[in-house]
């Protein structure tokens, strides 16, 4: 046969995807002619197809030896080279092409491509308009520029090429997704979804697609769509591990327990390599329990997986990625929840090594300096609860004595942020990896280090096992020990604390003599008249403005009694962050109150001035049993509606109790949950009373605002741990 028939043949061959035979084929071709530049080229172009680019791009340049002319050899020449690491001399193929060539758009797109690849975004950008100028229908310049701005942080930018494109291709399901991924970082959610939902009609069964709808829906807060989506993906990508975990987190988010537990299950199943699925199905908690006794056996489930061998079997590289939760749930039950945080600690200890890192200066030792260097780590400080009850508390420390560093893990950055941090000495920006973050917070060298809260997020909860100064505590920000030896001291109001406290917690007590916050003295506008939230006029309106995960089951009980009480009476709650944490509790007060639940009115979340003003326009405010208020109730207190409250065993069931000891104003605090019902309803119902109430709070309330006293006392607490080293074990 002659070269030019084996050509053909192999040509075919390549043609009908028959790769391996296609090359074999090429090769005899060179055989017979080895300076015959097509069968150099052709023989390129397979083995890039087999993701073998440097062989490729030799074959290539042989072709371009024997055809020095072709400039199609040239653009296939780059591709090799760019899929080799060698974007360089990709770039510098490509710009001879485009000097013999300057008309043809594809080695002008090309030659962006290579640009972007090497880093250089203005020479890429030139090459894109280039391309574009010379060919304004053609769609893969405009849509190759629009990964270029999306991945250089451009989305604007990306948006405007990505639609360009899609006036060129309406169905290219590529160009819609991404533009749907870049909207989506411009705040535009329903326009990402819209872009997501027609890329989905073009590729029903696209397992990506299914899942970033999903995300884009569930950050919109439609919950229900998806998870319908994320179930979808499962069922179309079973092997993708990441997308089984976005459908057993939602799950468990959204407070679906059982189906949670039943979902963990089957992807422990299909992805028994992943240790993430059963440590994530051990510690999973209900967000709005049905009963007590789901709680105890939600409890007892996990008091079993850490006796387990499988427990000790388990081992974790990144916990923060693997698992990405902490225990924030279990402090809701109204148990003491020391045993079980010190098992899940030990746990992640002996599962992950590397949580076990010590800072080397710990050991040494030598005393701190003229001033004490003083870290203080949270997520929370900024426009959050945490932001407002300890930004000033611990900005407000005397610099003579302090150097205040920020350790800032990743999250929100907001005004309230960037007043917090201004406060700081240093602001140190942590990264998400846990090792790292833990390195560069060992480098500042730190006498003391304070988290304000540990158990609301899973960074500063794994964060907090590694040692990085010799003294670390933790303050009341999450009112509930950590169970990790590596934090030393838990500093808790003394007013807050019942006696025989210390046995609630792993770390060492330490009662301070003031609540350490410096909560802001703001002015408050006038209240609401309670048409404008739709609630009825006629009667008491007994609010309660609390996350519905504080409800305890036997909160609903006293609920019934107020309202049994009081058959005026309305019941305020505000609705969930989770539509469906509102249904389930819904459904789980319906059975206690019966036909009650008619005067049960769930109000949506409001901005703060509105907020403010239906406290104002309540009766009495409602604190929940075992997990009461503090940022909450100042609020009440602030707009004058006495809050009713009953102090149980455990300090977070005790704030209110302590703001009201703290202002010497007893009258709203009941001796049992019967007296907390009678409480409330002879308070809403007599309006002498309730002003005489609210006069004595107002009159007592700088007790407990812009209380500078407290940083002078945190500071002192703190000094005298770090010069004895008492604060550590």
């Amino acid at each position: 046969m002659q070269v030019r028939g084996l050509l053909v043949t192999a040509h075919g061959l390549h043609g009908a995807g028959r790769i391996a035979e296609a090359a074999t084929g090429y090769r005899r071709v060179l055989t017979a002619a080895p300076e015959q530049a097509d069968g150099w080229h052709l023989l390129g172009t397979a083995l890039l197809q087999t993701a073998r680019p440097a062989p490729a791009a030799t074959c290539i340049g042989r072709a371009l030896l024997a055809a020095p002319e072709r400039h199609d050899f040239r653009l296939n020449l780059s591709y090799a080279l760019m899929d080799a690491g060698r974007p360089a001399d990709a770039v510098a193929v490509l710009e001879t092409a485009c000097r013999h060539r300057p008309l043809e758009t594809a080695l002008w797109s090309a030659r962006a491509g290579a640009n972007k690849r090497l880093g250089d975004s203005a020479a890429a950008e030139q090459a894109f308009r280039a391309a574009i100028l010379l060919d304004p229908a053609a769609f893969a310049p405009l849509y190759n520029r629009g990964l270029a701005h999306q991945q250089s942080g451009d989305t604007a930018g990306a948006i405007a090429s990505y639609g360009r494109a899609l006036t060129i291709q309406p169905g290219a399901g590529s160009a819609l997704a991404n533009r749907a991924q870049a909207l989506k970082s411009e705040g535009r959610a329903d326009e990402a979804v819209r872009d997501f939902r027609r890329a989905l009609l073009l590729a029903p069964g696209d397992a990506t697609l299914l899942n970033d709808l999903g995300i884009s829906l569930w950050d919109g807060n439609e919950i229900r769509g998806a998870l319908s989506h994320y179930r979808r993906a499962v069922a179309a990508a079973p092997d993708r591990a990441a997308i089984a975990r976005n459908l057993t987190g939602g799950l468990a988010s959204a407070g679906h327990y059982e189906d949670a537990l039943e979902t963990f299950d089957a992807a422990i199943r299909g992805h028994p390599e992943d240790p993430g699925f059963p440590v994530r199905r051990a510690l999973v908690l209900p967000v709005i329990p049905e009963c007590l006794g789901q709680i105890d056996a939600a409890r007892q489930k996990i008091a079993g997986f850490l006796a387990s061998p499988e427990a000790r079997r388990i081992r974790l590289s990144d916990p923060l990625e693997q698992v990405g939760a902490a225990n924030f749930y279990l402090v809701y039950h109204g148990r003491n929840d020391r045993d079980l945080a010190e098992g899940i600690s030990s746990f992640y200890r002996r599962a992950c090594p590397m949580l076990n890192f010590t800072a080397p200066h710990c050991s040494d030792a030598a005393s701190a300096g003229a001033r004490i260097e003083l870290g203080v780590c949270s997520k929370h400080l900024a426009g959050h609860t945490i932001g407002a009850v300890f930004g000033r508390l611990v900005t407000g420390l005397d610099r003579s004595r302090f150097r205040l560093t920020l350790l800032r893990p990743p999250g929100l950055r907001d005004r309230a942020s960037a007043e917090i941090a201004a406060g700081f000495d240093r602001v140190v920006e942590l990264p998400s990896d846990i090792g790292r973050a833990a390195q560069i917070a060992a480098d500042c060298r730190l006498d003391a280090l304070l988290y304000t809260d540990i158990g609301m997020e899973p960074f500063t909860y794994f964060l907090a096992h590694t040692r990085l100064a010799p003294v670390q505590w933790v303050t009341w920000g999450h009112p509930v020990t950590t169970g990790i030896d590596t934090i030393d001291a838990y500093l808790s109001p003394d007013c807050f604390e019942p006696e025989g406290a210390e046995g609630h917690y792993s770390e060492r007590l330490v009662r301070s003599p003031s609540i350490p916050m410096v909560y802001r003295n703001e002015a408050v506008p006038p209240p609401a008249a309670k048409a404008e939230f739709g609630l009825p006029e006629g009667g008491p309106l007994y609010l309660c403005p609390q996350n519905l995960f504080k409800l305890h089951p036997d909160y609903d009980h006293v609920l019934a009694d107020i309202l049994v009480r009081d058959p005026r009476g309305t019941l305020g709650l505000i609705e969930g962050a989770n539509p469906e944490w509102t249904a389930r509790l819904k459904t789980r007060l319906s059975a206690v109150l019966g036909g009650a639940m008619e005067r049960v009115r769930f109000l949506p979340y409001l901005p703060k001035n509105d907020y403010m003003r239906l406290l104002g326009a309540a009766e009495v405010m409602l604190d929940p049993i075992h997990f009461g208020g503090s940022n909450t109730t100042l609020g009440g207190f602030a707009a004058g509606t006495p809050v009713i409250t009953w102090p149980g065993p455990y300090m977070r069931g005790r704030m209110t109790y302590g703001l009201y000891r703290t202002m010497e104003v007893p009258d709203c605090i009941a001796t049992d949950l019967a007296d907390y019902a009678g409480k409330a309803v002879e308070i809403a119902n007599d309006r002498q009373l309730r002003e005489d109430i609210a006069a004595r709070i107002g009159a007592a309330r700088p007790a407990v605002v812009e209380t500078a006293g407290a940083s002078l006392d945190l500071g002192d607490l703190l000094a005298d741990a770090v010069s004895s080293r008492s604060g550590s074990r």
